[in-house]
């Protein structure tokens, strides 16, 4: 018998792809349950819900864009472009063309105004995104102009991730991390 904890992380997995894939709304707990090759109530061992099951999901990709992404534009060890560089590697192998896109935004577009313990986690994982740009560009630019410079930043990474999904080109991603490091490098506190 699978062990219990591997048992989760599976669970975890599953529900993080069919909830990229097809949404919130259209991802049952059947649908779950089929991928992990479990009977529902399985399942239900587990988590007493979809809800909570989707909640736990955030909680785990943000767990991994905490510990394997936004790390990186908090290592004071590492120049701002090494920084940016690792950042972009990791978000382009997590959002490679098929991964189905981001799940908080697909959350945020599909259900933040009918589940309102959505709204934090939400919240929460592109705030990070955020500070993490924050992070790397206020080296280049300095606070102010770094914070309002990352909004615009994780607006159009988001809308990048989006036109993958459309049209099956990480050429969009890609743009946006060619901007990303043109902007860091043209900083005028950044020494040349």
């Amino acid at each position: 018998m699978q062990h219990d904890t591997s048992r989760y992380k599976d669970i975890l997995s599953a529900a993080e792809s069919l909830f990229r894939y097809k949404g919130y709304h259209a991802t049952s707990m059947s649908d779950v349950a089929e991928i992990c090759h479990v009977q529902k109530p399985a399942l239900y061992h587990h988590f007493s819900s979809k809800e909570e099951l989707a909640l736990a999901v955030m909680a785990e990709v943000q767990t991994y864009f905490d510990s394997s992404v936004f790390v990186y534009a908090y290592d004071d060890a590492l120049l701002p472009e090494i920084q940016l560089l690792n950042m972009n590697k990791m978000i382009e192998r997590y959002y490679s063309v098929g991964s189905g896109g981001c799940l908080f935004a697909n959350f945020t577009i599909e259900q933040i105004d009918s589940i309102p313990a959505f709204v934090v986690p939400i919240r929460y994982y592109f705030e990070s995104w955020s500070n993490a740009y924050i992070a790397i560009f206020s080296k280049a630019y300095g606070f102010e102009e770094a914070e309002s410079l990352a909004g615009g930043f994780v607006s159009d990474l988001q809308g990048a991730l989006i036109m993958i999904r459309v049209t099956q080109d990480s050429e969009h991603l890609l743009r946006i991390f060619r901007r990303l490091t043109q902007k860091l490098h043209t900083g005028p506190l950044l020494e040349k």
